[in-house]
C-alpha cells in the first residue's frame, strides 16, 4: 500500500498525489490518500475530489497497518528504529529532505507513506499521459464557466495571466517566505508574449481581479478577467487555465499545474526566476525544460 499525506492548496495537494500516483502505478501497489490533515484547518480543504483521480481515502486502520500512529506502539517504534538504517528509498515512512528532485525515491516499491510536497515534474514526467487523463474534471462546469471556456477557445492565442495575492499579500509569514510578484514582472512577460505572437488574448485569474485589472500593464491589449469564481471553484479556474495556449504562471504552484496541464504542444510558458523571497530552496528541478523564467 501506498499512502500520500495530503495537505496545502489545490496545487501542492496535486504534486502530492501526482508523485504517489507514479509510486503506486510503478511498483503496483493501491494508492490511498489520507487527509486527516485538512480536519482542523481552517484555510485548506481536500479539493481533489473534483477530478477523475483514483480515489480511496486513507482509513485509520489503513494507517495503523503501516504503523504510522501510536507513537507508543513497540512495534512502531522497533520499525522507526529500522528505518533509520534503511536506504530512503526502501523507507516505511519516507519524508521529504529537500526541495530539489531525489531520484532514488523513483525506486520506491512499498509499503510507504509519503509525508512531502514533492515539487519537481521528474517525479511523475513518467506518467504524465496518465496523470493529464485523471486530472480532468469530474465536477460538471457551470454555465458561467462554460462561456468562459468558449471565449478562450476561440480566443486563437490565449494567454492564461495569472496574479495570485490573498495569502501572499496578507499573511505576513508567507509574505517573507513567497512574497507577492513585482509589477515589473507582468510587464516583462507580457511584453514578450505580445511580442512573440498576433494579438494574444489575455485572460486575467486572480484571487483579487479589482487590484490585478488596476495594475496590470493591460491598456491597449486584448484583455478579459475572468473572475467569477471564488476560492470555493478553485478547480474550475484551473480548468479554464489550462485550455489557454501560453502562461504566465504566479509563484504559485496552483498556476504552475494549469501551464503542466495545457496541452498545447507549442505553448510558451514564463515563470519568475526567483520563487520564493526567502529561505534557502533550490528551486533547480521545479520547471520542466523550456519554460522560460524572467527576473
Amino acid at each position: 500500500m501506498i499512502i500520500t499525506q495530503l495537505n496545502g492548496g489545490l496545487g501542492n495537494q496535486l504534486f502530492q498525489y501526482a508523485m504517489a500516483r507514479r509510486v503506486s502505478h510503478n511498483s503496483g501497489q493501491p494508492l490511498k490518500l489520507d487527509i486527516e490533515k485538512f480536519n482542523n484547518c481552517e484555510l485548506r480543504t481536500y479539493r481533489l475530489n473534483h477530478f477523475n483521480i483514483q480515489e480511496k481515502l486513507a482509513t485509520p486502520q489503513d494507517k495503523k497497518h503501516l504503523r504510522i500512529l501510536r507513537r507508543q506502539d513497540p512495534i512502531a517504534l522497533a520499525l522507526s528504529l529500522l528505518d533509520c538504517f534503511r536506504p530512503l528509498h526502501r523507507k516505511r515512512i519516507v519524508r521529504e529532505t529537500t526541495f530539489r528532485f531525489q531520484p532514488e525515491l523513483l525506486r520506491i516499491q512499498g509499503p510507504a507513506y509519503l509525508d512531502g510536497d514533492w515539487q519537481s515534474p521528474k517525479y511523475f514526467q513518467d506518467i504524465k499521459d496518465l496523470l493529464q487523463k485523471e486530472l480532468t474534471l469530474k465536477t460538471p462546469l457551470e454555465p458561467e464557466d462554460l462561456a468562459a471556456r468558449t471565449r478562450i477557445l476561440d480566443a486563437g492565442e490565449s494567454v492564461s495571466v495569472h496574479v495570485r495575492r490573498g495569502d501572499l499579500a496578507s499573511d505576513p509569514k508567507t509574505q517573507r517566505l513567497h512574497g507577492t510578484l513585482e509589477v515589473a514582472y507582468y510587464k516583462k512577460a507580457i511584453t514578450r508574449m505580445n511580442e512573440a505572437m498576433t494579438n494574444p488574448a489575455f485572460f486575467i485569474f486572480s484571487d483579487d481581479p479589482d487590484w490585478a485589472m488596476s495594475n496590470l500593464p493591460v491598456d491597449g491589449l486584448n484583455v478579459e478577467p475572468v473572475s467569477h469564481n471564488k476560492a470555493e471553484k478553485d478547480y474550475a479556474d484551473l480548468h479554464l487555465m489550462s485550455l489557454c495556449r501560453h502562461h504566465i504562471i504566479a509563484n504559485s504552484t496552483f498556476s504552475w499545474w494549469a501551464a503542466w496541464l495545457a496541452q498545447n504542444p507549442e505553448k510558451k510558458i514564463f515563470h519568475p526566476r526567483e520563487w520564493f523571497r526567502a529561505g534557502h530552496h533550490d528551486t533547480a528541478d521545479l520547471f520542466p525544460e523550456g519554460w522560460i523564467p524572467i527576473k
